[in-house]
């Protein structure tokens, strides 16, 4: 048997009806729900710029993820087949921890970031709770994510700004004339 962290094992180990529901219900809904907040942003808030970083940063660990769990090859640990069926795919990194982690990475520096930071340990602890993933396997998908959002908010950011600039630039000379 393949020896875990004690954190892991703890967690996973522990069993509470109420906990399970919540967990299995996040285990369903995370991408949807996040995928509303999209929406949310780009529709409501009129915060398209980080809605686009946070959706290229999707797309680039969608493409990601999957490709690093078949070099990795970590089997799951699924040590609560009581919870939930063990999925069929590898373990390492957690898809569930990196979608919640881009939202936090998004959040940084804004007021709304003690919200993204209890979604996000809601999260990730779910996905230890009902035993599919380990501590290694959330903290890979947060190092993923961050790397994914900071690049691509960094990228779009000097390009967006550079459009900005330009747009501002021609509106300005049109005026003179």
């Amino acid at each position: 048997m393949v020896e875990y962290d004690t954190f892991s094992t703890w967690l996973s180990s522990y069993n509470s009806p109420i906990v399970t529901n919540i967990s299995l219900f996040i285990d369903l809904f995370t991408y949807p729900i996040l995928f509303l907040f999209l929406l949310y942003l780009v529709f409501v808030k009129n915060d398209k710029k980080r809605a686009l970083a946070m959706a290229a940063a999707y797309l680039i660990l969608l493409l990601l993820i999957p490709s690093l769990k078949f070099v990795f090859s970590e089997v799951r640990p699924c040590s609560a087949p009581w919870k939930i069926q063990c999925p069929s795919d590898y373990s390492l990194p957690s898809g569930h921890a990196a979608a919640v982690a881009v939202l936090l990475a998004a959040y940084l520096t804004s007021p709304t970031f003690p919200f993204a930071l209890f979604v996000y340990v809601i999260v990730s602890l779910s996905r230890i709770y009902l035993g599919v993933h380990v501590f290694k396997d959330v903290l890979a998908g947060t190092v993923l994510a961050f790397a994914s959002f900071l690049l691509m908010n960094k990228i779009l950011s000097s390009k967006i700004g550079d459009y900005y600039i330009k747009a501002r630039s021609r509106d300005m000379v049109k005026k003179k004339w």
